[in-house]
């Protein structure tokens, strides 16, 4: 899987090294004096990839031509779904994006180079499979359990569920609030830290037929949410792709990954529709 990053064009000595990557997107900003280089009047954030298998050697060529003229705390990083590369000069750290631990002593390096507190590369990332094991285990523990207990109303209105776990020393709670009843809308949010958002869905659903509002619930979407994750050609954010229960049929349909995703479920009982739900989501940073 493919490294993304952000290099800054000014804290490189040499960015002929540019073109040989996959530009992403360019941001130009004004510096101001939290970046904390006033040589500078402006930074260039070029969004790139690197190939999974280039990394080690792309990473020692960055370490060579980070800047060191002006301060020496520059660094640009590249992570994909399990690593975290974080290059300074002449220093590289690769970090398991599942482990805390490999985190400090990156930080406290980066400390004694007087980089600021704020600009630390941090734990806070949420790598996709601890996300998707921790959002199974949650989503089971919550509405599609029917004898969860919800919590005190967070907003006028709404109906709340949360579920929390320690990971890595690193509390994760998961936020549920959705208002209404036949014709609902909700909101999920993953935190790390306990207070950090970091991942999010939006949905809204409508039950077609209200007289089968409560059975379509109890012997369709329920059961099938319980299932979420059993089904790997699907997202697991709902239930599985297709499951048959006493006359009903759930489908879900997903498009995109856990980081950036959008997703349609549906009940019918026979052929006929009885309930439609659309959600979208992803990671929030």
């Amino acid at each position: 899987m493919e490294y993304k990053g952000v290099i800054i064009e000014e804290s490189l000595r040499d960015m002929t090294i540019l073109k040989e990557l996959r530009l992403v997107s360019q941001e130009i900003e004004e510096v101001t004096e939290r970046e904390n280089t006033p040589w500078l009047s402006k930074w260039t954030l070029d969004t790139v990839e690197i190939p999974e298998e280039k990394i080690e050697e792309y990473a020692e060529r960055l370490s060579q031509l980070i800047d060191t003229s002006h301060c020496n705390d520059w660094y640009c990083d590249f992570r994909n779904e399990k690593y975290h590369y974080v290059i300074f000069s002449n220093k590289v750290f690769q970090l398991d994006r599942a482990s805390k631990q490999d985190y400090v002593e990156m930080q406290e390096y980066a400390r004694e180079l007087g980089l600021p507190e704020a600009q630390l590369p941090t734990f806070q990332d949420l790598p996709s499979n601890l996300l998707t094991g921790f959002l199974i285990c949650a989503k089971k523990q919550t509405y599609a359990n029917g004898n969860a207990e919800k919590k005190k109303a967070s907003r006028l209105g709404s109906n709340d569920y949360q579920y929390a776990e320690e990971i890595e020393g690193e509390q994760m709670i998961y936020h549920d609030t959705y208002f209404g009843g036949t014709r609902f809308m909700g909101e999920e949010v993953v935190y790390r830290g306990g207070e950090v958002p970091k991942w999010g869905m939006n949905y809204y659903g409508v039950t077609v037929d209200e007289t089968l509002s409560e059975e379509a619930m109890d012997k369709a979407l329920r059961p099938a949410l319980m299932q979420v994750g059993e089904d790997t050609t699907v997202l697991p954010v709902r239930g599985p792709s297709r499951f048959e229960n006493e006359g009903y049929v759930y489908t879900f349909q997903s498009k995109g990954t856990i980081e950036n995703f959008t997703g349609v479920e549906k009940v019918y009982q026979g052929e006929k529709l009885v309930f439609i739900l659309q959600c979208h989501g992803g990671i929030i940073e």
